[in-house]
């Protein structure tokens, strides 16, 4: 059987989680622990795909790397999955972070939103912001993201109740897509 070039190999991991199970459907119990373990780890990709995975040696064995292959030593590295975040608001203006204290002394979300907080605040910063200022602010909420192992996220509006502050958002969201590597799924939520 002729072997596949790849582009992409990440080998030599400590461990590699595949997460594979015979079992379908969410874990739970005692199966949370079952990560699919390889120790010695490779993977293997040809245009964003993933070929094979298994030990480096078999790996290797049924790959063939070529002058274009991306090689990575994964050495004394776990190689696992990205997570996927399926609840986000990356884009908005402002903070509520005073709101934290207030809760924390009593004060009820009623309370904070009849004194102009709560989602009202949201509200009136993003739609304050522009387009440019609402994508500079989202830029460090995604990196931060991405270095805890988030990779794809659903982004969703909904901070600026009207149609046009909705669009507002999305479109930033469209355009952090565009150049940001973690990958966003826009959602409407107005």
């Amino acid at each position: 059987m002729p072997q596949e070039e790849v582009d992409l190999v990440v080998k030599n991991a400590c461990q590699l989680l595949t997460l594979q199970s015979d079992e379908k459907g969410p874990r739970h119990g005692a199966r949370m622990e079952d990560l699919g373990l390889v120790s010695d780890g490779a993977v293997a990709a040809s245009e964003g795909l993933i070929v094979t995975v298994g030990t480096t040696d078999e790996v290797m064995t049924a790959i063939s790397v070529g002058p274009q292959t991306t090689i990575i030593d994964a050495r004394d590295m776990v190689v696992m999955p990205g997570f996927v975040d399926p609840h986000t608001h990356p884009v908005f203006a402002g903070s509520r972070e005073e709101e934290f204290e207030l809760r924390i002394k009593g004060a009820s979300y009623q309370e904070i939103a009849a004194s102009g907080g709560g989602i009202r605040s949201s509200v009136r910063s993003l739609r304050q912001a522009t387009y440019e200022q609402l994508i500079e602010l989202a830029r460090p909420r995604l990196d931060r993201m991405l270095s805890f192992g988030t990779t794809t996220a659903e982004a969703k509006s909904g901070y600026g109740l009207s149609l046009t502050d909705e669009l507002k958002s999305l479109e930033a969201i469209a355009q952090l897509n565009r150049e940001h590597p973690l990958d966003l799924i826009p959602t409407f939520l107005g």
